[in-house]
């Protein structure tokens, strides 16, 4: 990484930035991460229960909240700090908030344990937010950043996946560049 941007003595602002990016992608990727390899035998095993009803019952509203959450978590994987600053950093992070409590909403009456989750690590990535003020905020708090960025992806990632199926629109998870 000493060869981007200069290297990190030409500018350690900018460094800190494209660190803290990259690593609130990897944290909202991580809990996703392990959705692709969950295609066990229990769908496939049970056709005649619960699994038909599950993929139409989906209100467009919460097909609507799970793909604009997906898209936010998005965002934050292809956020390039060095472009948009602290500022943007916080505001990207907001749109996840957002969206994440947007889908709180949207699947309370059919997720209510998850969505009691999700509002949790809601609230402490709020909290985290709030801490940032500046570059050098932003750069002491990227532990906790990450954290809390895979914290919401966690707890969101059972609804999300749920929904899926029965919402063709919400977009894949992207994960970062491996440049």
């Amino acid at each position: 990484m000493v060869h981007m941007l200069g290297g990190p003595a030409a500018h350690p602002g900018r460094v800190a930035l494209r660190v803290a990016a990259a690593a609130l992608g990897i944290a909202a990727v991580a809990g996703c991460s392990a959705q692709p390899p969950a295609p066990p035998s229990a769908p496939p095993a049970a056709p005649a229960t619960t699994s038909a009803p599950a993929t139409t019952g989906y209100s467009p509203a919460l097909c609507t909240a799970a793909a604009e959450f997906q898209t936010a978590a998005n965002a934050i994987v292809g956020l390039d700090a060095t472009k948009v600053g602290t500022e943007g950093v916080k505001a990207a992070l907001q749109d996840l908030a957002d969206a994440g409590r947007n889908l709180a909403t949207a699947a309370d009456a059919q997720f209510g344990p998850q969505v009691d989750a999700l509002e949790q690590a809601l609230a402490a990535l709020g909290t985290t937010i709030a801490g940032i003020g500046d570059q050098a905020s932003l750069s002491s708090k990227l532990g906790a950043l990450a954290a809390s960025v895979a914290q919401v992806e966690a707890a969101a990632a059972p609804i999300v996946e749920s929904v899926r199926a029965g919402c063709p629109a919400i977009p894949t998870v992207e994960t970062p560049p491996t440049s």
